[in-house]
C-alpha cells in the first residue's frame, strides 16, 4: 500500500525554521576563514606553524591558563610523545621525546631533550623544579635541533616563553581551587610602561594544598637500641605520620623589565650611506 504525505504550509514553515539556523551557522564558520593562524618563535624568528620546517606542537596562552600549565609534568600531559619522569636521586627528571631521552641516574649527564626558558638553555633535569607561571606560549620542537640550540638537543627542544611587559597598564588577579586536593591558588600580575623606553611586568603566585591526592596511613613503629658498652637495651616508638600527601606549598615571583632601543633621531643623530 502506497502512502502519500502532504506538506502543509505550516510544516514547511517549521522545517525552514529548524534548517536555516544550521545553514546560517555553517556560513558563519566559512566566513571566519577556518582555523586560527598559530605563530611560533622558538627558531629565533616569528613564523607560522605551517611554514616552520620542523615538527612543532604549540600550546597557546589560552590553553596554558585554562589547564594551569605551570610545570614540565603538566606540559607532558598536554603533549603527545613527550614524557617526564620524576627522579628520586636528586637529579630532577628524565625527559623523553619521541622515545629518545637520557638517563637520570647520573647528575652529570645532560638531557637529550633541551629546555629553553626565555632563551636560556637548561640541560639538566633539575629544571623540573623551576617556577613556571604567567607564560605566553610553549613550543615543543621534535627531532634534532642542533642548528639553533646546539648538539645537546638531539631529541628535541621544549621552548617556554614567559609573558612580556605590555604597552598599556594592566592589573590581573586570578584565583582557583581544586576540590580533590583541597588546593587553592592566588595569582597577581601588574604590567605596563615605566617610561617611553622602559616597560616592566611583575607577577606573583602562591598555592597551598590543605589536603592531597592520597592519605599516608602509617602506624607507630617501636624499635629497640642496644648499648654495647653495658649490654642494656632501650625501646623507643617512632611516631605515625598520618597526613594527606603530597601537601605541596609554593610561592613564585618574577620581575621582567624590557628596555627598547633608543631612537637615534631623539638625539639629532643622522646616519648617511
Amino acid at each position: 500500500m502506497n502512502k502519500h504525505f502532504l506538506l502543509t504550509p505550516l510544516a514547511i514553515a517549521i522545517g525552514s525554521t529548524l534548517f536555516l539556523p544550521g545553514l546560517s551557522y555553517a556560513q558563519e564558520n566559512a566566513a571566519r576563514g577556518g582555523l586560527e593562524e598559530v605563530l611560533v618563535t622558538a627558531r629565533k624568528r616569528e613564523e607560522t606553524l605551517q611554514d616552520a620546517p620542523v615538527a612543532v606542537s604549540a600550546i597557546s596562552q589560552e590553553r596554558i591558563e585554562k589547564f594551569d600549565v605551570t610545570s614540565l609534568e603538566r606540559i607532558a600531559a598536554l603533549s603527545p610523545q613527550f614524557f617526564v619522569g620524576r627522579s628520586s636521586n636528586g637529579s630532577g627528571a628524565q625527559m623523553t621525546l619521541r622515545g629518545i631521552g637520557s638517563s637520570s641516574t647520573s647528575i652529570g649527564i645532560e638531557q637529550s631533550v633541551a629546555v629553553v626558558l626565555d632563551g636560556v638553555y637548561y640541560g639538566q633535569g633539575r629544571v623540573l623544579n623551576e617556577g613556571m607561571f604567567d607564560l605566553a606560549q610553549i613550543e615543543l620542537l621534535k627531532g634534532p635541533q642542533a642548528l639553533f640550540f646546539g648538539k645537546n638537543a638531539t631529541a628535541g627542544v621544549v621552548s617556554i616563553t614567559s609573558a612580556k611587559p605590555t604597552d598599556e597598564f594592566e592589573a590581573i588577579v586570578r584565583a582557583g581551587y581544586e576540590f580533590e586536593a583541597e588546593q587553592y591558588r592566588l595569582e597577581g600580575i601588574v604590567s605596563g610602561p615605566l617610561s617611553d623606553t622602559v616597560k616592566a611586568r611583575f607577577s606573583i603566585r602562591h598555592s597551598e594544598m590543605d589536603g592531597g591526592y592520597f592519605s599516608n596511613q602509617s602506624k607507630e613503629q617501636p624499635y629497640t637500641t642496644f648499648d654495647v658498652a653495658d649490654g642494656s637495651s632501650t625501646t623507643y616508638t617512632s611516631p605515625a605520620d598520618n597526613r594527606d600527601a603530597p601537601g605541596e606549598e609554593e610561592t613564585l615571583a618574577r620581575l621582567t623589565v624590557a628596555v627598547d632601543p633608543i631612537n637615534p633621531a631623539d638625539f639629532g643623530i643622522c646616519y648617511a650611506a
